[in-house]
């Protein structure tokens, strides 16, 4: 692109936003269905780009990109006809004779800012919401991913037409510039920092927003589960992308007498799951850039300096961007492993004598993006659940919330402002317009002014009644 406002972009989107939204449901329907073909038959595409950007392995990229999309864009075209029918809603006395409907029409012109850590699936599963609602969009893919960037890039224009779909690639400047816009819809994926800002720039133009953003996301150990087993099952949540997930474990709680097991238990699983060298393991995804890593080993020695006990399987390289599986215990409350979004491979172990104190933890800090429990007890479950507030829980399992294709996925305040998934990620890029009807006979006027005692005597029945 070479106008550095992007003008001439949103423009082209504005000017087609109209004629997009007047067209049948079998446009939008069309244009998903080629999605979703033309992403199976570049899959291998796909699979490089996310090597060449993250050293994901083909499984990993199948299993957390592709399939995610083609589940809500199934989803999608299995109920799109019922979520954009209009709503017949029942009437109160007073607004008897009428009708009262809700009408689903596309809010206009939509811009999606998307991340580098699932640079394709973070990208394309609001896109296809968007689309469904019957919206023009841009994209804007993440730069520190140029590969997946790229690979977008080339799917959108063998899918839809540039003023239907367009896709701007660059830095966080580019980013800035496409925020001067007057878009009506703005979805972001990333840091609540940034989240922030994006907030600022749509309310200039009173643009409404779905921000999907992180926070520390506890996991609740009970002794039911088996602290031990926990260990384990948390090993494999954290390894996924190198724990550069949002829904990824941040930081543990586990019962004071069982921490030990715990610790046992998570390296078992790393050591399974990458063995004892995960250095030399293809399956271990790397650190996406220098900034990244860098933070991360400050915030290492940070702890270590405060007196944490750390373990490791094998020594962090900068070269080659890894970093290993790495554990912490007896860390401090005021260090940035406690108190931060880690973003990275290395989980902190608390502990508490009652669950009150863990509770009390949680609540004291922003709502997470989600909240693990890993208990068989019931009872104890249903009162994680009643006493913490997050935008999304899983119990005993890892990230199916979010492969769930109706349930509702985002955060709450610092978390996040909004869902997606299902008729939900439809609803954020819609408006629902609310209409009411009314035939030839119109009482209204009988209240009218000069309120005679009848009129009065009828008012007074409906206020008291």
């Amino acid at each position: 692109m070479t106008n550095p406002t992007f003008e001439a972009e949103f423009q082209a989107l504005q000017g087609a936003a109209p004629r997009i939204a007047l067209l049948p449901l079998s446009h939008r329907r069309a244009r998903l269905k080629s999605l979703r073909a033309e992403l199976i038959k570049r899959r291998p595409e796909l699979h490089a780009a996310l090597r060449a950007d993250l050293n994901r392995p083909e499984v990993d990229c199948d299993l957390n990109e592709l399939l995610p999309v083609n589940v809500s864009i199934d989803n999608v075209l299995a109920n799109l006809r019922t979520w954009t029918q209009t709503d017949r809603l029942p009437l109160p006395l007073t607004l008897i004779p009428g009708r009262a409907e809700v009408h689903h029409e596309p809010k206009g012109v939509a811009l999606i800012v998307s991340p580098w850590n699932f640079p394709v699936n973070l990208c394309l599963i609001p896109l296809v919401f968007a689309i469904a609602a019957g919206n023009t969009v841009c994209l804007k893919p993440s730069e520190l991913a140029p590969a997946s960037a790229a690979f977008i890039a080339s799917l959108m224009a063998a899918v839809f037409p540039p003023d239907e779909v367009c896709v701007v690639q660059g830095d966080a400047n580019v980013a800035i510039a496409l925020l001067e816009q007057p878009w009506n819809h703005i979805f972001f994926t990333g840091s609540p920092a940034v989240g922030s800002k994006v907030m600022a720039a749509a309310s200039r133009y009173l643009a409404s927003v779905t921000l999907e953003l992180g926070g520390k996301s506890p996991v609740f150990v009970h002794e039911s589960y088996g602290a031990e087993a926990a260990g384990a099952r948390v090993a494999w949540a954290k390894g996924l992308n190198a724990g550069q997930v949002c829904i990824a474990p941040d930081y543990v709680l586990v019962p004071t007498a069982l921490r030990d097991d715990f610790l046992k238990g998570f390296r078992a699983g790393i050591e399974r799951h990458y063995g004892s060298q995960p250095s030399t393991n293809t399956d271990w995804v790397r650190i996406i850039g220098p900034r990244h890593w860098d933070r991360l080993k400050e915030w290492l020695d940070e702890a270590v300096e405060s007196g944490a006990q750390v373990w490791q399987p094998d020594a962090p390289d900068r070269a080659r961007l890894y970093f290993p599986p790495t554990l912490i215990w007896d860390a401090q409350e005021h260090i940035q492993v406690s108190c931060s979004e880690i973003f990275g491979p290395i989980l902190p172990v608390f502990t508490y004598a009652r669950v009150e104190d863990a509770l009390a933890r949680v609540n004291a800090g922003p709502k997470p993006l989600v909240l693990t429990v890993m208990s068989h007890s019931k009872s104890w479950t249903d009162r994680i659940l009643r006493e913490t507030r997050a935008g999304g829980t899983v119990v005993n399992e890892f990230f199916l919330q979010y492969m769930h294709p109706d349930l509702p996925f985002g955060g709450v305040n610092n978390s996040g402002i909004g869902k997606s998934h299902g008729i939900w990620g439809f609803r954020e890029f819609s408006n629902a317009r609310g209409v009411y009807r009314r035939g030839r006979f119109s009482p209204t006027l009988l209240l009218a002014p000069p309120y005679k005692n009848w009129a009065k005597k009828v008012v007074a029945w409906l206020v008291s009644r």
